[in-house]
């Protein structure tokens, strides 16, 4: 009696799940963040944000909040969701052209007081693109973006102290 499955199909698929498993092994060189333990490190840099995405800001928590999704707008980011309260807020821009597809970077930024009195503001760029029917996405790794956000964010701060 035959096999409902063919032997060669058979095969493939346990190699597939085999080398599946093999890749979820965890690695030592993780930034210790639960994703980036559960994931060899080259896998991991996809999930985990850039060094220079994080900083320290002196200033009331509510206005450099307030800075910061001010900063978001000045970059062309239409904000989505805005929690004061918890100190997160998201943020998208969209670019279109009849030649290559589309792009939507986004903005996810969170804000936290720190014991020492310091603002720890996190954000997270990522960039989304479609062309030819398929669609991509990637953390922003180049420094640029942050520093032009950090940037008008105490420049913000600066032009509403007294």
């Amino acid at each position: 009696m035959s096999a409902s499955f063919p032997l060669g199909p058979l095969r493939l698929l346990l190699s597939v799940a085999t080398l599946g498993l093999a890749g979820c092994a965890s690695s030592q060189r993780g930034t210790g963040s639960p994703r980036a333990t559960r994931f060899p490190a080259v896998l991991s840099e996809r999930w985990t944000p850039p060094v220079n995405a994080t900083r320290l800001v002196d200033g009331e928590p509510s206005a450099v909040f307030a800075a910061a999704a001010r900063a978001a707008e000045t970059m062309g980011f239409v904000l989505d969701r805005r929690d004061a309260a918890r100190g997160r807020l998201s943020a998208a821009r969209r670019q279109s052209t009849g030649f290559d597809g589309a792009r939507q970077d986004t903005l996810e930024l969170t804000a936290t007081l720190q014991p020492s009195g310091a603002v720890e503001v996190a954000v997270v760029f990522r960039v989304a693109a479609e062309s030819g029917g398929m669609v991509t996405s990637a953390l922003v790794r180049d420094r640029a973006p942050y520093d032009v956000l950090f940037a008008r964010l105490v420049e913000g701060l600066t032009a509403v102290a007294p």
